[in-house]
């Protein structure tokens, strides 16, 4: 069926033959009921990740297209004027949580490559974000999530705070725009039953469908952002990697002393290990032998 007509008239991008844009109709009842339902106090939350590669198969593409047919569709059940453009698309946890609380209630919210979703449980972005998603509710926001591999999230997102899950596939040769939907319960089941071997055949999914290749926001402006925050994880990262070599040298000073002090490599594993730390002699030599 095709949707959004007013807003991508004829012309707006390569190959449209009438007004607006493809989408699958299944797909389009069900992103119906969370714009119709969203008022009801709701905070709907949705994952689009890969079985095949989890890059270039088109997940940012089809979020896109979601976000956009879902904010018009909110504007029109309950008269609203909400936008959908690059500030509703983030690329990190921290932006996720920032543009949160910025955006107008019953928005849609993308965090693209979210990759901080499969921190692990006892880190600190991981402390953030289930505290962020334990009180966001509040905020009634249609939240994407974009993974590279659904199995690589968290059991409390996966099961419990994931509404639907999309897979987005390769077909024949390397052809995009085909994916499949997956329930609330469908998708419990296939994080259940198919994590340990990453198999997806042992859940059907509820329906296939096909989707074009158009991004519905200004795509120099998607691609400016996704570049900057590239960048800014770069020196980030940079800036991490700097610390650990500054520190691992003051902790090598410090162990060069105390082994002095108390004479032997021996001595300064005992002494680790009576105060809580099982490390052993031959580690002692090798830290005292690193750069």
């Amino acid at each position: 069926m095709k949707v959004c007509e007013k807003q991508f008239p004829l012309g707006s991008y390569k190959k449209q033959k009438t007004d607006g844009f493809h989408m699958d109709g299944y797909l389009a009842d069900n992103i119906d009921v969370y714009a119709k339902k969203i008022r009801n106090d709701m905070q709907f939350v949705g994952v689009i990740s890969s079985s095949t590669f989890e890059v270039r198969t088109g997940k940012s593409t089809i979020a896109q297209q979601i976000g956009t047919y879902y904010t018009s569709k909110v504007n029109e059940f309950h008269d609203l004027n909400l936008e959908f453009t690059t500030k509703n698309i983030v690329f990190n946890y921290k932006d996720l949580i920032e543009r949160a609380f910025e955006l107008p209630k019953y928005s849609c919210l993308i965090l693209d490559e979210g990759d901080d979703m499969a921190e692990h449980y006892a880190s600190k972005v991981s402390q953030e974000l289930r505290k962020f998603f334990r009180k966001s509710g509040q905020l009634n926001l249609f939240i994407i999530i974009i993974m590279p591999d659904f199995f690589e999230l968290k059991n409390n997102y996966a099961l419990l705070r994931t509404n639907f899950l999309i897979d987005v596939k390769f077909e024949g040769e390397f052809e995009r725009g085909f994916f499949e939907f997956y329930s609330f319960k469908q998708k419990k089941w296939l994080y259940i039953k198919g994590k340990k071997y990453r198999d997806w055949t042992v859940v059907p999914c509820s329906f296939k469908g096909r989707f074009i290749g158009f991004y519905t926001v200004n795509k120099e402006e998607y691609l400016k952002a996704k570049e900057e925050d590239l960048k800014k994880w770069d020196k980030e990262e940079k800036g991490e990697s700097k610390i650990i070599s500054n520190l691992k040298k003051r902790v090598n000073i410090l162990l060069k002393f105390v082994t002095k002090v108390l004479g032997s490599h021996q001595k300064v594993a005992d002494y680790m290990r009576e105060n809580g730390d099982d490390i052993g002699r031959s580690r002692i030599t090798q830290m005292l032998n690193e750069d």
